[in-house]
């Protein structure tokens, strides 16, 4: 295997787990050069989006739990403003710095259509609507975080995510390798 080949396996791994639907165009298109069957392609296609979806769920756990922390504890923090007076040094060499808090309203919601759009996805057709649309029509990372508000069951969201991918994998993969598309 050569450098050239490594790269371009690494690159399609990382490409799936981000934005899974440029996986096989870019597959598709290095085939020539560097010989990847389709069998090869799928698998790479698979194990970049179910990294992204092993990383992402990762990470969208320690945000929200950053996002409800600030939400219960950090409201004083919302709208801080900094307002220095000319620092002069006390007795002791200490400098005054003044401080003033400022809070500001919360700013209402506001619903996109794409916001209601998951919302009733998610209403007809629980995590499996989500994990289906997502390696298509929304992003790995965007789905993931979205499967990971709504359901705390880590194994469920790996194993409808890993279905998902695994079938818009083989399907993308032949669609392009029958000339489709």
């Amino acid at each position: 295997m050569q450098a050239g080949e490594l790269l371009k396996i690494v690159l399609l791994i990382l490409l799936s787990s981000v934005k899974f639907i440029a996986g096989p165009p870019f597959a598709f298109a290095y085939n020539q050069k560097y010989e990847f069957g389709f069998v090869e392609s799928v698998i790479y296609s698979i194990i970049g989006g179910m990294l992204g979806v092993f990383v992402f769920t990762f990470f969208s756990n320690q945000v929200m739990r950053l996002l409800r922390y600030l939400k219960h504890h950090g409201k004083k923090m919302i709208g801080r403003k900094e307002i220095y007076s000319k620092p002069e040094a006390d007795v002791y060499g200490r400098l005054d710095i003044q401080y003033t808090y400022i809070e500001k309203e919360k700013p209402k919601k506001i619903f996109s259509k794409r916001n209601r759009r998951l919302v009733k996805i998610w209403k007809q057709y629980g995590l499996a609507g989500i994990a289906f649309i997502t390696p298509c029509i929304i992003s790995i990372p965007v789905g993931t975080v979205i499967a990971n508000a709504l359901e705390s069951n880590r194994k469920k969201i790996f194993l409808y995510m890993f279905i998902s991918v695994v079938f818009w994998s083989i399907t993308i993969h032949s669609l392009f390798y029958l000339k489709w598309i």
